[in-house]
């Protein structure tokens, strides 16, 4: 009985910030420190010159990580790599990823960067765009128009629309 009890007050002495906190200042201070970790704030990382040293690092890691996997799954085969054990793949693979992050120019590593996004964000964009195109066309599949199908493409229609409209107006204020 005195768990029970234990248990029970423990467990309103983890409410009590929940009841005292603005559930909206809650929000926006998550809100604030997610944009904080998108922008590199966390970092301190304001020009391209420190973002392209992150990109260095995370760009080391990912050589590492690629290097030092092909070389354990090829020790235990027989293989060009066979002779290294795990210890040794480490050093090596570390030392790949240390010169391949010194020695890339800055100006590559920003246009690789700025050729993934742009192709991150087209997939992002042109997805739904292609998919609501694809079901306007396709829908139904028997070829059976009805009214409410009719309202329906209708309804993509202006949801199409909307998404190309609002995309023109946002590519117009960067230009």
């Amino acid at each position: 009985m005195k768990k029970k009890w234990m248990l029970f007050g423990l467990f309103f002495l983890f409410l009590i910030p929940l009841v005292l906190a603005d559930a909206s200042s809650l929000m926006s201070g998550v809100w604030n420190k997610i944009l904080s970790i998108g922008r590199l704030d966390f970092l301190g990382i304001s020009s391209g010159s420190m973002v392209a040293s992150f990109t260095r690092i995370l760009i080391g890691f990912l050589v590492f990580t690629i290097f030092y996997a092909v070389i354990i799954s090829m020790s235990g085969k027989k293989g060009a790599l066979s002779f290294l054990n795990g210890p040794q793949a480490k050093v090596v693979a570390a030392i790949v990823a240390i010169i391949s992050a010194i020695f890339i120019p800055a100006d590559v590593l920003l246009a690789v960067g700025a050729g993934w996004a742009t192709a991150v964000s087209l997939l992002l964009i042109g997805g739904p765009i292609v998919g609501l195109a694809l079901l306007l066309w396709k829908f139904p599949a028997d070829g059976k128009e009805t009214r409410s199908t009719l309202f329906l493409k209708f309804i993509l229609c202006l949801l199409l629309f909307w998404i190309l409209s609002a995309m023109k107006y946002h590519v117009g204020r960067m230009a």
